[in-house]
């Protein structure tokens, strides 16, 4: 019997050292997502819609929040992570368990300021098994934007513990801005890494339309998956530029097309989405903002898809750029489409500044089912927060002129995602920095 009691304590010692340092470890025992944590349900002024919102952790809990995930394989624990380079760990309470900076593992990412920082994490289709989760965020100043890979796991106290920090890509600027850094990421059904990569920022509205550097552009690549080791490997096929071409990390001007690309033609895509073989991107204008569509299957050499900055701004009746592609849904910050949001928003006011954020495509079970099938996005500055309608082609479902309907109104929405609960989560950047959940009470 002492022989077998020393077995099981030699095996849960070994266990817990494979939790708290291996990758793929499920969160501990969560508690019940709480109904409120703190102002009650907010509605627009009237009501009328039939949305509202509240918030899903206290409101001195996370600073400056730009994204936020669920843990695969949870109902409830979630990674929010900040601008200034912060993951908050929350496990269903309204407060977190714990948080790290990312400095503090490996990962350098530039302060806050403007459009810098951290800005989008996504969990590997398989963390289950690997533990891996991936950070976009400004590496330096003005210069380089980077994805890195950490893994996760959860120690003996049931706190998040994040290691070994390896560097992925780099997305370095031709350009002196701190401006127009992208952010998007999603994993595609293949396994490979998609991330959207804004044009550098001032004096980079060319880099658009080249394909020798990896600026406004959506790049394709097979991150690593081998313990310690980073960089990535371009796809056999499927790509804009041939595999065999020299890689474009860290690169100013590539001799070579880079390989990397998928697509190209965007200016600052700040979120992307994807359901099934779509790929969304909300791409931000200088004068029109654009919800652009393809589905990634169907690109290779002979078949590209461009979305036409810095050549066209917007819908264009016609198009000499080869594989040009409209965007779904348009607005100009002054023009009748944005006009007919704000008509619908009890609280909305033309501020003169534009930003559009996409989020997630609802395929819930809450909301009585009128969310389902349809595209987030919101406008950053106006505020107004709308559904559209799309289709398995990446098209939208409205036919009256005016995408989607209006669902709340809040100003500075950073990202939209939707938990496993079935609810949709969101964040605010700034006035107030919270995660809210949207509510149909």
């Amino acid at each position: 019997m002492k022989d077998r009691l020393s077995y099981l304590l030699v095996v849960m010692v070994l266990l817990a050292g494979v939790t708290a340092c291996g990758g793929g470890s499920s969160p501990p025992a969560e508690t019940v997502s709480p109904i409120d944590c703190g102002a009650g349900v907010i509605f627009d002024t009237g009501g009328t819609n039939g949305y509202g919102y509240q918030l899903a952790v206290n409101a001195a809990a996370v600073t400056l929040p730009t994204d936020m995930a669920f843990v695969p394989g949870s109902s409830n624990a979630a990674l929010v992570i900040s601008q200034s380079g912060s993951v908050y760990y929350f496990n269903g309470g309204c407060d977190p368990v714990n948080s790290l900076m990312l400095g503090d593992v490996g990962i350098t990412v530039i302060p806050p300021g403007g459009e810098q920082g951290l800005l989008n994490l996504e969990f590997h289709t398989n963390y289950a098994s690997n533990g891996y989760v991936f950070f976009y965020h400004t590496s330096v100043s003005s210069d380089t934007n980077s994805i890195s890979r950490a893994t996760l796991s959860f120690n003996g106290n049931g706190e998040m513990v994040l290691g070994d920090a390896v560097r992925i890509i780099d997305f370095k600027k031709n350009t002196s801005a701190s401006n127009h850094n992208g952010g998007g990421m999603v994993f595609a059904p293949d396994g490979t890494l998609l991330a959207s990569v804004g044009d550098g920022g001032s004096g980079g509205a060319s880099n658009s339309q080249l394909n020798t550097n990896l600026l406004g552009v959506v790049v394709r690549i097979n991150p690593s998956l081998l313990a310690a080791v980073g960089g990535y490997s371009i796809p056999t096929s499927g790509n804009m530029f041939a595999a065999s071409n020299t890689q474009c990390s860290d690169v100013v001007t590539s001799a070579t097309p880079c390989p990397e690309i998928l697509a190209m033609g965007l200016r600052n895509p700040f979120r992307m989405s994807m359901a099934g073989n779509i790929v969304y991107l909300g791409d931000v204008g200088t004068a029109v903002e654009e919800i652009n569509s393809f589905d990634y299957t169907a690109v290779d050499i002979v078949s590209p898809v461009n979305f036409g900055w810095n050549t066209h701004d917007g819908y264009v009746s016609s198009s000499s750029i080869p594989g040009y592609r409209n965007p779904i849904v348009y607005y100009n910050r002054n023009d009748s489409i944005a006009d007919a949001f704000r008509a619908e928003d009890p609280q909305g006011s033309q501020t003169g500044a534009a930003s559009v954020m996409i989020g997630d495509i609802y395929s819930g079970s809450r909301y009585d089912g009128e969310l389902n099938n349809k595209l987030f996005f919101a406008e950053f500055y106006d505020g107004f927060m709308r559904a559209v309608g799309v289709d398995s082609n990446g098209d939208i479902t409205d036919t009256d002129g005016v995408p989607g309907g209006h669902i709340i109104h809040h100003g500075q929405i950073s990202s939209m995602i939707e938990g496993p609960d079935g609810y949709l989560y969101f964040t605010t950047l700034y006035g107030p920095a919270m995660v809210y959940r949207l509510l149909k009470p």
